[in-house]
């Protein structure tokens, strides 16, 4: 009898402070949970992507490093990324719906891609149409040529 009081007490004792532990206190270095988004009754922190010039530098060297280019064309390369991404996070932004963000995005691709080509040697673009559908299936984008879609370039 002893036994199952002790059992029952302690029963209760638990499920009695399950609702303390969930329980978050702010402390001065936690980031606060103002910019969350809710999903499947959890709390899912809200994407933000690097400002325009931080993922155009990003892109830039990654570009550089993998296509062997010199500083003339890489400095093209980086103002044309840098005006993609401006483009991207303007779209982005807009009050547009999905299907017409996704146009715009895809329209945004099909300009830099065609300036691109125009910068770079044949070699090189070969090498980075080939890199881009690395990525993308890397991301679960699948497909041979990889992702179009520009969020998944930035």
């Amino acid at each position: 009898m002893f036994k199952k009081l002790i059992a029952l007490s302690g029963l209760l004792l638990t499920l009695s402070s399950l609702p303390l532990l969930a329980q978050q206190t702010a402390t001065p270095d936690a980031p606060t949970q103002t910019g969350q988004r809710i999903g499947k009754g959890r709390g899912m922190q809200q994407y933000q992507a690097a400002d325009p010039a931080t993922r155009a530098q990003r892109m830039t060297d990654q570009m550089t490093k993998q296509l062997g280019l010199d500083d003339a064309t890489s400095k093209k390369v980086y103002d044309l990324t840098l005006a993609r991404a401006q483009k991207v996070d303007a779209i982005q932004k807009g009050t547009d719906d999905n299907k017409t963000k996704n146009q715009a995005l895809n329209a945004n691709a099909d300009d830099f891609k065609s300036k691109l080509k125009g910068i770079l040697t044949p070699d090189q673009f070969t090498k980075f149409e080939s890199m881009r559908g690395r990525m993308g299936r890397g991301r679960g984008n699948g497909g041979p040529g990889g992702s179009t879609n520009e969020n998944d370039q930035n």
